[in-house]
């Protein structure tokens, strides 16, 4: 099933401000293509979902510097690997930076942004924030990163949130699930009230792929 729309109270923090697993902040670091890194762990495709000329949501505005009432084109997506959702991405593109040579950046339909974004000239990420929480309503606690980028001089915004299966496709370590809880509440105590009892009942044992 698609993503519903993501959450819509993120509370993004630059990604150098935040404490994370290695092999989390491997990937969430990483300035390349995700799209290139992805098809080396299986078939990659893209599944489109709400793709519409809309507002932006104040937190994204804010991230933009874009003034209030201003469109964007606004491109929901599920990225996977055989058939598996591994990646939710929202991507929130202003109206005013389509024009030109980067009218082609609204019209991708299953084709990867990413892999447009990184085409010549080459795009600027210029910064990248993250938090931990849930891509959309009834879907688990997952780390979500926010760039900005810069192409041929316009700014632009993704969000891709690794879903749990991600971690598993890529053999990631497994940890325990009450250092993921100690992580929560250092970084988002709210979404560690919500998905987990106050005394987690796995903290020995069981574990959680990160």
């Amino acid at each position: 099933m698609l993503p519903a729309a993501l959450h819509p109270d993120s509370l993004w923090r630059p990604l150098e401000q935040l404490v994370l697993p290695p092999r989390i902040r491997d990937w969430m670091a990483d300035p390349a293509s995700l799209t290139l890194r992805l098809k080396r762990h299986g078939q990659f495709r893209v599944e489109p979902g709400f793709h519409a000329i809309s507002f932006p949501r104040a937190d994204e505005r804010q991230l933009l510097n874009l003034a209030p009432r201003r469109a964007a084109l606004i491109r929901e997506v599920t990225l996977l690997l055989d058939d598996t959702p591994v990646v939710a991405a929202r991507s929130v593109l202003p109206l005013a930076s389509l024009t030109g040579a980067n009218r082609s950046l609204g019209h991708m339909g299953s084709r990867s942004l990413g892999l447009e974004l990184y085409k010549r000239p080459t795009c600027l990420r210029d910064q990248v924030w993250a938090r931990l929480g849930s891509p959309a309503e009834a879907m688990p606690v997952c780390w979500g990163r926010q760039s900005r980028f810069i192409k041929r001089g316009e700014p632009l915004l993704v969000a891709e949130y690794f879903l749990p299966a991600l971690w598993e496709k890529v053999g990631a370590t497994s940890v325990s699930s009450g250092l993921l809880y100690e992580h929560l509440l250092r970084c988002e105590p709210s979404v560690a009230g919500k998905w987990f009892s106050p005394q987690p009942p796995c903290l020995e044992g069981e574990s959680v792929q990160l």
